[in-house]
């Protein structure tokens, strides 16, 4: 029988979480700033501007295609982890594989091989994003997998949820809002602009290996994870996985929310420096009101789970989001001191303030949900394909990481990011918060009672699973 983990390894555990959003920020959030930076901060723009096809900007065809590798290895290797028999963890030995490449190549990102606006460039870009995005899978979805299998109850995974929340999102997500201030510490010792961008991204690399070594080295599969490996084929597993309504209802509300999301989190940077007047630093004050947002919302999620149940505190959380973003779109380009100044921050530090308590729900619940989910499939197939579903939630999600930064960088580039020309940054805020809206009207349909239902009976019925 499988023993029950100890709290010191499950928080080991949630480190990986940290470490793997560091990279994920470093190449969604930093690279595009350092390919499409806005005029006169010192960077220059490394790929040709335009269009590719008449629709897709060249930093969001590298994207696009980048997220197809992703999309396609998702699926993959959710069904080989589900498969695995490994001596290391039918999990454990995919982290070990994907762990290397995942923190070398976003360092790898920040060094072109050409001149600015080279095409070369472009390839340059499309070839590392293509690789990262494979690797990041092969560490990613065998991870998450293991939430099922080492939270063994309901509450044990709210919990796990929560420390997952508490350890990955200050080191994680905070790195997302404040890699400007060491971008402007670097600046200030005397770095170029280039230079400051590729010490900031190495510390942040080294930091996410040393994270993302934690549950490699804590979570012994053979004694604390419960699961059953699957037999069902490539196709028989994934027609099995799109085959279930619940999850199929909850794929498409995720789908528009990771859209809304991905609009929204790169342009900070965008709406400090165009919108406000202000530098890169300041992208971080404004970062610091949702994280103290989330950090004090985040005691009061699980217990409003309990209360409210995941199907009710998730649509809560998309609704709150989608109010928060919109405000974005209210500012108006300005100055420092300029008429419309202290209405912008007024308007931009509560916008920021009130993302906190949904993005806190948004932190938590998705992980309660694909666990109950899991659970109900288990009760259908007799196998934890815990992987495979995370593997097809990524061969989705993942395309939609790609448009999202399309949408995003062609809207800069057709509507403009310039204070002159500050439309395209304005528009990301509304275009986030329709995608939300979307979300919500999708996840009034998720049949909650029903999957609870079913997977209740099913372990008042079955015995514990072995290792």
């Amino acid at each position: 029988m499988a023993e029950r983990i100890t709290s010191s390894r499950l928080f080991a555990y949630a480190l990986g979480n940290a470490g793997f959003q560091l990279t994920d920020r470093i190449v969604v959030l930093m690279a595009v700033y350092f390919y499409l930076p806005p005029p006169g901060r010192g960077l220059e723009s490394q790929v040709p501007p335009g269009v590719v096809l008449g629709f897709l900007t060249v930093y969001g065809a590298a994207m696009l295609v980048g997220r197809i590798f992703d999309s396609v290895a998702d699926p993959l290797v959710g069904y080989a982890s589900d498969r695995s028999r490994s001596r290391l963890g039918r999990r454990r030995s995919f982290l070990i594989y994907g762990i290397g490449p995942m923190v070398v190549l976003p360092v790898l990102l920040f060094h072109p091989p050409a001149p600015p606006g080279s095409s070369l460039n472009a390839l340059w870009l499309t070839a590392l994003l293509a690789l990262y995005f494979v690797a990041f899978t092969l560490y990613v979805a065998p991870y998450l997998a293991l939430i099922p299998e080492i939270a063994w109850s309901e509450e044990e995974r709210v919990r796990l949820a929560r420390l997952l929340a508490f350890v990955g999102f200050p080191i994680g997500a905070g790195f997302g809002t404040v890699w400007t201030l060491g971008y402007d510490a670097a600046l200030a010792s005397g770095s170029d602009a280039v230079s400051a961008m590729r010490l900031v991204v190495v510390v942040a690399s080294v930091a996410a290996a040393v994270l993302c070594a934690a549950p490699i080295l804590a979570v012994d599969e053979g004694r604390f994870a419960r699961s059953n490996p699957s037999d069902l084929s490539l196709r028989r597993a994934f027609a099995a996985t799109l085959g279930s309504r619940p999850f199929r209802v909850y794929l498409m509300g995720q789908l528009a929310l990771v859209f809304g999301v991905n609009m929204v989190q790169p342009a900070l940077p965008y709406m400090a420096t165009v919108l406000l007047g202000r530098d890169e630093a300041f992208a971080a004050q404004l970062g610091l009101a949702s994280f103290v947002g989330i950090v004090v919302s985040l005691p009061f999620a699980v217990p409003a789970v309990r209360r409210f149940g995941a199907k009710r505190m998730m649509s809560w959380s998309i609704a709150g989001f989608g109010v928060a973003v919109l405000l974005f779109g209210l500012l108006r380009a300005d100055v420092p001191g300029g008429p419309a100044d202290a209405s912008n921050l007024l308007l931009a530090f509560a916008a920021s303030a009130l993302l906190g308590p949904p993005v806190a729900g948004l932190l938590v619940v998705p992980h309660v949900l694909m666990s109950q989910l899991i659970d109900y499939d288990e009760v259908h197939t007799g196998a934890n394909r815990s992987a495979m579903f995370f593997g097809v939630q990524g061969l989705l999600t993942k395309w939609m990481y790609g448009v999202a930064l399309w949408v995003f960088s062609f809207l800069l580039l057709e509507y403009g990011k310039s204070a002159e020309e500050p439309t395209g940054v304005l528009l990301v805020g509304p275009v986030g918060a329709v995608a939300c809206l979307l979300s919500l009207l999708v996840w009034s349909f998720y049949p909650e009672r029903r999957v609870l239902g079913a997977t209740t009976v099913s372990k008042d019925a079955r015995p514990a699973a072995g290792p």
